[in-house]
């Protein structure tokens, strides 16, 4: 069977939104909100620079950084460089800029998804549709 790339990305996303714990999936579909709106504003490499920042190995930011970097690499086809490693960071901050563009138009449209199903698995909006 055939899938559209929308289907790919609503599988994944729906995969890895239910992979999130149910202690931090509030804040984790709060992040997931304001994530576009972070890119658009500052860009692909300063929204993960600041993911990184607030990262601590387990919260909503480790985590939407690993969901963004699984899809990715999936997804994109990286200019191949041996002189830089394989962390999307490192990727994403030595593409050229074509390619930074798609990386970045591809975000969106997985995040788009990542919101809907990380705001539909939290409890309050689970509790306020039944």
């Amino acid at each position: 069977m055939i899938k559209s790339k929308e289907q790919e990305r609503a599988k994944k996303a729906w995969e890895l939104a239910n992979s999130v714990s149910v202690g931090i999936i509030d804040k984790y579909s709060s992040l997931a909100k304001s994530a576009p709106v972070m890119i658009l504003t500052n860009g692909l490499g300063q929204t993960l620079a600041f993911f990184i920042s607030k990262s601590n190995g387990k919260n909503e930011y480790t985590l939407l950084y690993r969901h963004i970097n699984e899809w990715l690499d999936d997804n994109i086809s990286w200019t191949p460089n041996n002189e830089i490693g394989n962390d999307l960071i490192e990727k994403v901050i030595n593409e050229k800029s074509q390619i930074y563009r798609m990386v970045t138009e591809e975000t969106l449209a997985f995040l788009s998804w990542i919101k809907r199903f990380a705001t539909a698995l939290t409890p309050d909006t689970k509790e306020a549709a039944e």
